[in-house]
Order: structure tokens, then C-alpha cells, then sequence
């Protein structure tokens, strides 16, 4: 069970994102976007949340939507899209989409050596948010298998955990069943809005 806890592939990052696939598109450098407000990701960056402060620091905001739509009508629709599909109520007059002021005419990255961390991990999962005809989607798929997978052993293990008392004491993890059905809970709970809940 440790290594369930444990393994990397639990939390959708992957190390070994291969770069050769990228097809030099531009289109996720042209139209980006967070699940925060611009305003919430100026707080969290005055709090010193890194990834927030990079965000803030690095990426131009359009005017408006239609300002985006204009420089990347397909993947504006793409981010509307996926959006709503996790979130019904999500409204997209209040989008605030992003783009990136490295990008050369070409579609390459004139700051690639020295990137941020977030280009750098783009896609660090299988759910991130990529151009419909990206070359990646093949990776990304793999990953959410992975990750499927994960989690399917980590309910597995929940459901033996449930044959035993939950005040017995696991020594191997010096936790209780009860504190170790919580921590397993939590795991698979990180992926509850991409359906984990039927995996």
C-alpha cells in the first residue's frame, strides 16, 4: 500500500512528458486560462503563491473574450467548452483568457532555455487543457489510464481496509484503518471532478 500512496503517477504529473510531440502549433501559447479569476490569481500571488506570482508575471491578459476569440478562435472554444463541462455553472462573460508575449511569428518560444516551470510541465496531466488537434493528445490519454488506474488500486485497498476494524492500528504506517481509510479517501477524492467516482 505504500507504494500506492506514493506513486507519482497518483497525482497526473508525469516526468517523462515527451516534447517531440509538440507540433509548434502557438495555439496553447495564444489562448490561455486558470480556474481563478484574474483577480484572485493577483492575490494569491501577493500571498506568494510561486505558480500564481509566474502567471501574473508572465502572461498578457486580452481585453476581452472576442479579443481572444480573434487570435485563437478554436481554442477559446475549447477552454469555454471544457469549462462548462466540469462546471454548469460556470460563466464565460467573466473568462479572463491569457497569452503569451514570448511567442515568435513562427509559433516557437523565444525564452524556451529559460521558460517557467509551467511551460516547461505543459501538459503535466492528462486533463490539461490543449488545442483539439494537439500531439500530445495521445500522451494525455495514456496518462489518464494511469491515473485510472491508480486510483482503481487505491479503492481496492479501501474496500479491504473496510473488513477491519477501523480503530486497529497498521503498524507498517503507524496509523489506524480509520486514518488510513481518510488518507486513501482524500487520494481518490483529488480526482472526483474528472469522474473518479466511476473508475
Amino acid at each position: 500500500m505504500k507504494k500506492i500512496l506514493h506513486d507519482k503517477n497518483t497525482d497526473g504529473v508525469s516526468a517523462d512528458c515527451p516534447n517531440y510531440l509538440c507540433k509548434k502549433c502557438g495555439k496553447c501559447c495564444k489562448a490561455i486560462s486558470t480556474q481563478y479569476s484574474h483577480k484572485e490569481l493577483v492575490e494569491l500571488a501577493g500571498k506568494g503563491q510561486e505558480e500564481a506570482k509566474v502567471f501574473v508575471e508572465v502572461f498578457k491578459r486580452y481585453d476581452s473574450v472576442e479579443a481572444a476569440r480573434a487570435a485563437a478562435p478554436q481554442q477559446v472554444e475549447n477552454i469555454i467548452n471544457n469549462l462548462q463541462k466540469y462546471n454548469p455553472d460556470f460563466d464565460a462573460s467573466k473568462l479572463t483568457i491569457y497569452y503569451c508575449p514570448n511567442l515568435t511569428e513562427d509559433n516557437l518560444c523565444s525564452v524556451y532555455q529559460t521558460r517557467p516551470d509551467c511551460c516547461r510541465r505543459l501538459p503535466n496531466n492528462g486533463w490539461s487543457l490543449l488545442p483539439e488537434d494537439c500531439g500530445f493528445k495521445g500522451w494525455q490519454f495514456q496518462q489518464r489510464e494511469k491515473v485510472k488506474a491508480s486510483v482503481r488500486k487505491l479503492k481496492e485497498k479501501l474496500t479491504e481496509l473496510n473488513l477491519i476494524q477501523e480503530d486497529k492500528i497498521l503498524p507498517q504506517y503507524d496509523k489506524t484503518v480509520k486514518q488510513m481509510k481518510e488518507l486513501i479517501t482524500e487520494k481518490i477524492n483529488l480526482w472526483e471532478k474528472y469522474g473518479a467516482k466511476y473508475w
